[in-house]
């Protein structure tokens, strides 16, 4: 029952990090993201509230670690921030209808592969706490874990496209 529990406390952190990356996406393909335009949307990309509720999550994780039911408030305690964070996004000033189109699944695929490395290592190592913090940081660098996966897939197609024309 436990580990299913933990299996369904990555829920809520999909939902959210899917809801980023779809944003982050359409910021990719839409502007220029260059030193300029980072300095101005620091704040945006790097969500302060964010951050707040994740050390708030290490307080409480590091704290009290030896308490008797810390697997249970860990559980919750990610869930309900990751719940929050996904909610609250749908009131961001900065959201848009950018609408998924075929010439993102590459990315979308990249960016999966990605998101799948913790799950994976929670599945080898059925270390709960630790795959907690990762997904964290993951959703915490949502916006650069997506920059580097459109770099990627734009390479990859820029190889793809020389070899057919080598051919």
């Amino acid at each position: 029952m436990q580990k299913f529990v933990n299996y369904l406390s990555f829920i809520p952190w999909l939902l959210y990090c899917i809801e980023l990356s779809r944003n982050a996406i359409r910021i990719v393909n839409t502007t220029k993201t260059d030193k300029e335009w980072l300095k101005k949307n620091f704040f945006n990309i790097f969500r302060f509230d964010s951050l707040i509720l994740i050390a708030i999550f290490i307080f409480f994780t590091t704290s009290y670690h030896k308490a008797n039911q810390i697997w249970l408030v860990e559980v919750l305690l990610f869930s309900a921030i990751n719940l929050y964070l996904y909610f609250n996004s749908y009131y961001d000033k900065n959201k848009s209808d950018y609408r998924i189109d075929t010439k993102d699944l590459s990315t979308i695929l990249i960016i999966l592969i990605i998101f799948l490395i913790p799950l994976i290592y929670f599945i080898c190592t059925n270390q709960i706490l630790i795959t907690y913090y990762i997904l964290f940081g993951y959703s915490f660098l949502n916006f650069v874990i997506v920059y580097i996966a459109k770099k990627i897939n734009d390479f990859i197609i820029k190889l793809i496209i020389k070899r057919k024309n080598e051919d």
